[in-house]
């Protein structure tokens, strides 16, 4: 026992309730807690002999010389797992302070158990906070061994996993210490919670049937928290995944939608993954791949400079605000069918993508988004 909360700050209160000083010693019999201050640092020869034998001791006033005290007293030693970890004293006469001296032990071992799960707990939590934080970290390296199922079991990776992104752009220790308040109240034991700085957390959502299952529950939940600094904070969240893959990429989405989120210059708000899911690809090309980005374009950009009236343009617009459905995009455009599918081959034609394939439609749908984007 060397600083507990009890013993550091409870002693002085307890002593002016019972009117009478009180000392903790440690296991050497060492005085480190003391209602009255010139008691500290004093070796207590019954506290020793007390730890020792785990005995309690009464010092009445013929054995004062004996043990080598001013004061007639009780020495209660205090424990936890059958070992002694100090002693409480109480000075005063055994008759009038025997029951002081038993609650005052209660009251220690008490303490200490909960000083030692508490200890527990936090070393538990360290270890595996830093556990997840490697993972994220360092996805590069070889994490093979984090795929055992013990591991995976610890970390609670056997349950559907949705990593958000929290950012909140102030320097105000008030605002951050209300964001971690507001943060630790959706907090459920099987959560965790990785502050990267003052302004940044990582917080892996489990699914829960009451908080969502889904990441549009999941917004639905957070957004109608009564929190006021949510209002100006910006959260992304990756989609639900399980396992050490699973909560790598949940994560990398989360940071992805973070970047585009901050291209469209908000700093707020809830945004889930699936609702900008190919905005944040396209936003990916854009970041990683700048070369496919400019080839992209540059393809894209031969349908608006075609034709006088560039309609081709105005058929792509058209044939994807219709989801590629033929006869809606021609009645939209108020042209015949024929006429449209000439304009499909002659965009297949230029471009080299045919819209009436898989491929030709995905690359010219991220062609036309890359080029608005840039724009």
């Amino acid at each position: 026992m060397r600083k507990e909360y009890w013993a550091q700050k409870t002693i002085k209160k307890t002593a002016s309730i019972i009117k009478k000083d009180i000392l903790i010693t440690n296991q050497s019999g060492q005085v480190i807690a003391a209602s009255t201050p010139n008691y500290l640092g004093q070796s207590h020869k019954a506290a020793l002999h007390s730890v020792n034998r785990n005995v309690p001791i009464e010092i009445e006033d013929e054995d004062m010389k004996f043990w080598n005290v001013d004061s007639p007293c009780i020495v209660t030693p205090f424990e936890h797992d059958s070992t002694a970890h100090g002693t409480v004293i109480i000075l005063g006469q055994p008759d009038e302070i025997r029951d002081y001296s038993r609650l005052l032990k209660l009251n220690a071992e008490f303490v200490i158990n909960q000083e030692k799960e508490r200890a527990e707990s936090y070393s538990n939590q360290l270890s595996r906070t830093q556990m997840l934080s490697y993972i994220l970290f360092n996805q590069e390296r070889h994490i093979q061994n984090y795929n055992r199922k013990g591991i995976i079991d610890q970390l609670g990776l056997n349950e559907q996993t949705a990593v958000a992104l929290i950012h909140i752009e102030t320097t105000s220790k008030s605002k951050i210490r209300s964001l971690r308040d507001a943060l630790d109240k959706w907090k459920l034991p099987t959560d965790d919670i990785i502050e990267t700085s003052p302004q940044d957390y990582i917080y892996l959502f489990k699914s829960n049937k009451h908080r969502g299952t889904s990441l549009k529950a999941l917004k639905d939940f957070i957004s109608n928290q009564q929190d006021d600094i949510l209002k100006k904070t910006m959260i992304t969240i990756g989609a639900f995944n399980m396992g050490v893959q699973g909560l790598i990429q949940s994560y990398n989405e989360a940071m992805s939608l973070q970047k585009l989120i901050r291209t469209l210059r908000h700093t707020d708000g809830v945004h889930t993954y699936k609702e900008y899911e190919l905005e944040t690809i396209c936003n990916n090309i854009s970041y990683f791949t700048p070369s496919n980005e400019t080839s992209l374009v540059t393809n894209y950009k031969k349908l608006l400079d075609f034709g006088e009236d560039k309609y081709l343009n105005e058929t792509v617009e058209a044939y994807f605000r219709n989801h590629g459905k033929l006869v809606k995009t021609a009645n939209d455009l108020f042209i015949h069918r024929n006429t449209l599918n000439y304009r499909i081959k002659k965009i297949h034609d230029i471009t080299g993508w045919d819209p009436n394939t898989i491929d030709g439609i995905v690359l010219l749908r991220l062609a036309q988004m890359l080029y608005k984007k840039s724009k």
